[in-house]
């Protein structure tokens, strides 16, 4: 896949988890299989987790980083979304082996990364929060439309080195945030 001339319309995403200690895990995206029932009451398919770990153990290089987000970005649609709820069970906890997501989460960083035509080529770290199953955003950066697949590693490389209280946000919600 051409990054640099990829159509915008032609949406991916993948979320990656970046632990403590600077490992990486990447989860690609795919389209349910049967409808789902929404929120606002429709019925249509979605876009959700895929159980596929792309592992990437730290020291790496940018290269080596730039490289698995390529390879997880080409996942997309290539597998089954992660549907194994029961209980309250999430993928992070499954991945961790850690029962429950405060504990599975804390002191993760959550990335989104991708692009769509709304919002070109995106980079967005969360944190999770101390209660519930939901990450903050504290941080997002917008790559020029001829970004490459290093220029998204080098950004992520930033986020992943930033200590927490240089998020914006976080001086505001730092006493929710589970890290």
């Amino acid at each position: 896949m051409n990054i640099k001339n990829i159509s915008l319309q032609d949406s991916r995403s993948i979320t990656m988890l970046v632990d403590s200690e600077k490992n990486v895990v990447i989860f690609p995206y795919s389209q349910t299989k049967e409808p789902v029932k929404l929120p606002h009451g429709t019925v249509e398919r979605t876009w959700n987790t895929a159980y596929f770990p792309i592992e990437l153990k730290y020291p790496y290089t940018n290269v080596d980083l730039a490289q698995k987000i390529e390879y997880g970005i080409e996942q997309w649609d290539k597998h089954e979304c992660y549907k194994n709820f029961s209980g309250r069970n999430t993928f992070e906890e499954k991945y961790y082996g850690v029962k429950g997501f405060k504990n599975a989460v804390k002191g993760v960083k959550h990335f989104s990364i991708g692009w769509n035509e709304i919002s070109g080529k995106y980079i967005y770290v969360s944190l999770p929060f101390k209660r519930g199953y939901t990450y903050f955003g504290v941080g997002r950066t917008f790559l020029p439309s001829d970004a490459d697949w290093i220029d998204f590693a080098n950004e992520v490389i930033k986020f992943i080195n930033m200590d927490y209280s240089e998020f914006g946000a976080f001086k505001t919600y730092k006493n929710r945030f589970n890290i």
